[in-house]
C-alpha cells in the first residue's frame, strides 16, 4: 500500500531550553533530515506543518528544532507527536529497498504453509528487520526480513511471498 506520508519519527519530549525536541527516529535515512524539510506533525487528529530548522544526533535519536516551537514548554506539549514527511521529499530508494509504511498491511504467504496473515508491524533488531504477522485466531508470527526468507514483494497485488526456514512456523503455530 503506497503511502503519501511516511512516518519518520516520534517526539519523546523537550531537549534544552530553546524548544528543541528529542525525537526517536524511525527512518534509516539520516541524510533525509536537512534544514528546510517540511515535517507534518500529527498529534491525535490535528496536523501541523513545520519546517526543520536544525538537526543533530545523539545515542538516543535526534534533536530537532522546528519552526514555531520556541520554548521548553511548547516542546513538552509535542510529546507523542508523530512526524511525517511527504514521499516526494524523501531520497529515492534503490532497487529492492522499501519504505516500511508501504509494507504494512500486505498479506504474507509461504510456499509451504499458505496464507500466514497480514504484516502489521516491523522493527529493527540491529542485525535485521523482523516482520510481525497477525492472523485472526492464530498466534502472531515473527519473521526475519532477510534475503534468505523473502522470496518476493509484490506491492501491486499487496503480498509478500516468503520461504520460512525449517522449524520457524512450528515455533508459533501448528500445522493443520
Amino acid at each position: 500500500m503506497i503511502q503519501k506520508l511516511l512516518l519518520v519519527g516520534e517526539v519523546h519530549g523537550a531537549h534544552g531550553i530553546r524548544g528543541e525536541l528529542s525525537v526517536k527516529v524511525f527512518s534509516d535515512d539520516k541524510q533525509g533530515f536537512k534544514p528546510g524539510l517540511a515535517l507534518i506533525c500529527r498529534s491525535g487528529s490535528v496536523e501541523t506543518e513545520r519546517r526543520l530548522e536544525s538537526v543533530s544526533y545523539s545515542n538516543k535519536g535526534a534533536i530537532l528544532r522546528l519552526s514555531g516551537i520556541e520554548s521548553t514548554e511548547e516542546a513538552q506539549k509535542q510529546r507523542g507527536t508523530q512526524l511525517f514527511v511527504r514521499r516526494d521529499d524523501m531520497l529515492p530508494l534503490s532497487e529492492n529497498e522499501y519504505f516500511v509504511a508501504d509494507l504494512i498491511g500486505l498479506n504474507v504467504f509461504d510456499q509451504d504453509y499458505g496464507e500466514l496473515g497480514e504484516l502489521t508491524d516491523m522493527f529493527d533488531t540491529g542485525a535485521h528487520y523482523v516482520m510481525l504477522v497477525e492472523k485472526a485466531g492464530e498466534n502472531n508470527l515473527l519473521i526475519p526480513f532477510t534475503k534468505q526468507i523473502i522470496v518476493e514483494i509484490d506491492q501491486q497485488n499487496e503480498l509478500i511471498r516468503v520461504k520460512l526456514t525449517d522449524g520457524l512456523f512450528e515455533i508459533y503455530r501448528q500445522r493443520d
